[in-house]
Parts: C-alpha cells; sequence; structure tokens
C-alpha cells in the first residue's frame, strides 16, 4: 500500500481529475446549447432533453461493466478505451445531421465517460482504503471543477459566436490532449490479487455488495444528490432563454454560482482530518441541501421571480453537496475493501440512472416558469434528509448487533 500512495502525486490527481471531468464538462459545456439544438433540429423541449438524459442512461449504463471489468483487466487499459470511445463520439456528434445521430453520438461519448470516471474513483480506492478516500474523492472533484466550474459560460459563449457543433469539436480537442498524457504516465494501480478473478466472480461480488442495506442506502443519497443538480441546470436554459429572454452566456454565469459553493464544499472537506469530522460535515450539508433548496422554491412562490433569488440559494446547495457527497461516495467504496471498482461502478450507476430520469422528467415541465423545476429540487432534497436519517439508524442498528 505504502509503494502505491507514492504514486498518488499531484500529476497523478490532475490526470484522474482530467479523466473523471470528460462527462461532466462534455454535458455542462452542451447545457446552454439546447434551446440552439431544438431550434436548428425543430424538436420539442423533451426530445432535445434526450441529449443529455440518453447520454445519463449510457453512462448509466456502462459503469457497471466499467468497473468490474477494470478490477479484472486491470485499470489503464481500460481507462485507455475509454478515452478512444469519447473521442470518436464526439467526432460523430461535431458532424451529425440530425438530432437521433447526434443522441447517438452523446451515447456513445457516454460509455467512454463511464470508464474514465469508474477507473480515476477505482484508481484512489486502490490507493486508499481507509477514511482518507473521501479526502482524495475530494481533492479529484477540486481538480475536476477547474473545468467543470468555466464549462456553462464556456458553452454559451461558444454557442452564441461559433455555434453548437463548436463544443464538440473542443471536447475532441481536450480528448485528444488526455489521451496523450494518459499513455505517457497513467500507473496501473489495480490489486495483483485480483488477476485471477472470473466475470462470474466479479457479478456475486457486485450482488453481495448491492445486498447491504448501508451501501444501497449510500448509492440511493448520492443518487438523489447528482439528480437534484442536472435536474435543476437541464431545464434552467430553457427558463432563462423562454421566460426572460436571456442569451445562452448568462445561464453560464449563473451557474458559476453553483460550481463555486461546490468547489467551496470540496474544498473544506479535502482540509478535514478524522472521519468523525467528515460525518458531522457530510450531516450539516444534507441539512443545508434540504433548506437551501425550500428557501428558492418559497422566494419564487412568493413573487420573487429574478433569477437571483431562485440561482441564489443554488449557492449554499451547491456548497452542500460538495460537503456530502464525498463522504457519502466513500463510505460506499469502502464497504466493498479490495474491489473500488465494483463499488465504484455501482455508486456511478446510481447517480446516473437516476439524474437520466430527473432530466428527461424536467423536459415534460413548464418552461416559462421555474417553479416545477424548484419543487422538483426541494422534494429531492427532503428525500435526501430522509436518507441521511434512515442510514443513520442502520448504521446504529449494525453497530449493537456487533457489540
Amino acid at each position: 500500500m505504502v509503494a502505491v500512495e507514492k504514486k498518488a502525486g499531484a500529476n497523478l490527481t490532475l490526470l484522474l481529475a482530467a479523466c473523471g471531468a470528460l462527462g461532466p464538462v462534455s454535458t455542462l459545456l452542451l447545457m446552454p446549447a439546447l434551446p440552439a439544438i431544438r431550434a436548428e433540429f425543430g424538436g420539442s423541449t423533451s426530445a432535445t432533453q434526450a441529449v443529455i438524459s440518453v447520454f445519463l442512461f449510457a453512462f448509466a449504463v456502462g459503469i457497471p461493466f466499467t468497473g468490474p471489468l477494470s478490477d479484472r483487466y486491470g485499470r489503464r487499459p481500460v481507462l485507455l478505451v475509454g478515452l478512444a470511445t469519447f473521442f470518436i463520439g464526439s467526432a460523430l456528434a461535431a458532424f451529425a445531421p440530425t438530432l437521433e445521430l447526434l443522441i447517438l453520438a452523446r451515447a456513445i461519448q457516454a460509455l467512454g465517460c463511464a470508464a474514465n470516471a469508474t477507473v480515476a474513483r477505482a484508481i484512489l480506492g486502490d490507493i486508499y482504503d481507509d477514511w482518507r478516500l473521501a479526502k482524495a474523492l475530494a481533492l479529484l472533484t477540486l481538480g475536476m471543477m477547474v473545468g467543470t466550474s468555466i464549462s456553462p459560460y464556456l458553452g454559451g459563449l461558444i454557442t452564441d459566436n461559433f455555434g453548437w457543433q463548436a463544443t464538440f469539436l473542443m471536447m475532441l480537442g481536450i480528448s485528444i490532449i488526455i489521451s496523450i498524457a494518459a499513455l505517457r504516465s497513467l500507473p496501473e494501480t489495480r490489486l495483483i490479487s485480483h488477476e485471477s478473478m472470473t466475470l462470474r466472480q466479479v457479478g456475486c461480488q457486485s450482488l453481495n455488495i448491492m445486498r447491504t442495506p448501508v451501501f444501497m442506502s449510500c448509492a440511493i443519497d448520492a443518487g438523489i444528490i447528482y439528480a437534484l443538480y442536472l435536474g435543476f441546470i437541464s431545464v434552467a436554459p430553457y427558463i432563462m432563454s423562454e421566460m426572460l429572454h436571456r442569451p445562452a452566456t448568462d445561464f453560464g454565469l449563473y451557474i458559476l454560482l453553483m460550481s463555486t459553493g461546490y468547489f467551496l464544499g470540496n474544498l473544506y472537506v479535502s482540509r478535514l482530518s478524522t472521519q468523525n469530522e467528515l460525518e458531522r460535515v457530510a450531516r450539516f450539508g444534507t441539512v443545508l441541501q434540504a433548506v437551501s433548496a425550500c428557501i428558492a422554491l418559497v422566494f419564487v412562490l412568493t413573487g420573487y421571480t429574478d433569477p437571483l433569488f431562485w440561482f441564489g440559494p443554488m449557492l449554499p446547495l451547491a456548497f452542500a453537496q460538495g460537503l456530502a457527497l464525498p463522504h457519502v461516495t466513500a463510505k460506499a467504496v469502502r464497504l466493498s475493501p479490495g474491489f473500488p471498482g465494483i463499488a465504484s461502478g455501482l455508486i456511478g450507476f446510481s447517480q446516473q440512472a437516476m439524474a437520466a430520469i430527473a432530466v428527461q422528467s424536467m423536459g415534460l415541465t413548464s418552461t416559462n416558469t421555474p417553479v416545477p423545476v424548484l419543487i422538483f429540487c426541494a422534494s429531492l432534497s427532503l428525500i435526501s434528509l430522509a436518507a441521511m436519517f434512515f442510514m443513520s439508524r442502520i448504521v446504529n442498528k449494525y453497530k449493537v448487533v456487533n457489540t
């Protein structure tokens, strides 16, 4: 373990952050372009939302396979194949002549991103098998935030000046740079003992993990947190365009509030030093998330419809998610000692699948008012709060039984 930990330097963290950021960046760059894509292809809001939701569904489907495959065949080859797949999907999307082909290209992109994100977390799981994993995940997210924080504004700027196709050309260039860096410096961190595992054994281990109530509670909570975030930002650009007649760049600027909050939350977690601190901060984050979502809804229901009143509370909400999500994810991964790829894949599946359902559902709601999406956010935040209390009861019961 000591030898492996020495590989976890700043360069490796930066590379893993870049690999893990490909999925969020490719989605956030595209968010401001959704109204332009809808206008070009003449599709409905629901049909255009498939550009995002199909990506998330494909991401979710790919994750359960890429995690076990990386446990069986190694982190490095699976990640490199994922980068190549993302490159192919980006090239197809940039020149897609129809909405259907664009959606297909996004699905191919997603399969590549599934490998990248899963392997990035699994490598950290190889290196850290204790409470430090939550800190490592927070640091990984901080690196990812360098790209994701500016992606919505950059996507709006590119769309306004060069068209939505240019966002995919940018992704194409980014994937080439990351691929070259991975080929040159990505180490293999998979534990040697995994080499003899069969896929059937991996499947059995996956089922064993899913039978653990604490793991399933973590997986559901992580999914809810991500679904809340993606559900909100997927419909917000339509509201900005139709209700307020704002350009795509305005949406990007407001999303910077959420990115800043999430960054600060992860930064705070990365500086914690004990398991008890991580748990306490995560609980506070879950409560703050619910309070912030409900405040945003109350503002709009009482007539305060300026974007500042419904984006403003999203700053503490995103900060709260930055506090809670690293701990929830790390706890889930630690429940599968020796198999971080499997646990990482399952937790990722939950996040992407629930987010995909949320995004497509939001495509069916009204986009001339923020009320429906804020009701959705408030409801999910309260469910997350309930999940936290449920998980605490399960953990306490488990401790009593084993004492």
